[in-house]
């Protein structure tokens, strides 16, 4: 399979557990057997992502370390720690707010990547939309607490 076609198709897919848990509420389902409540399950996995993300651009920081615009190292640690801690610390709704927030920044360190030439278009462009998706999700996620 074409790493492209794989790519897009793996990053819509992530995609897919953010909308039921914004979307599955509304349909009278308070919760999944064994996982609990959607926001709640939005939360957990919203960090995976956020932490998973974080990672691709400190991979990127050891194989461009010297043309980034931005110190990935630094930059990836502080928002999966910052994530991580506010999950630790406090309720589900800080923890959906932080993310949402995560998923930004992090777009905005892809933007300067592209920007720099760092990242392909064809890259960018799917990143936005994901985090569209994704930020969009979370937000009727947290309309609904």
């Amino acid at each position: 399979m074409n790493k492209i076609k794989l790519y897009t198709i793996l990053t819509y897919a992530g995609t897919l557990p953010f909308i039921s848990c914004a979307i599955l509420p509304y349909a009278n389902l308070p919760n999944l057997p064994f996982l609990g409540s959607f926001d709640r399950i939005a939360a957990v996995y919203a960090l995976v992502i956020v932490s998973f993300m974080a990672g691709t651009h400190w991979g990127n920081y050891l194989v461009m370390e010297d043309e980034s615009p931005i110190n990935l190292f630094l930059s990836s640690n502080v928002v999966a720690i910052v994530a991580w801690l506010v999950f630790l610390s406090t309720g589900i709704e800080a923890t959906l707010w932080v993310s949402v927030i995560a998923f930004l920044f992090l777009l905005w360190v892809d933007h300067k990547l592209f920007k720099a030439n760092l990242i392909t278009r064809y890259y960018f462009i799917i990143r936005c939309n994901a985090t569209v998706i994704v930020v969009v999700s979370l937000l009727i996620t947290l309309v609904a607490l």
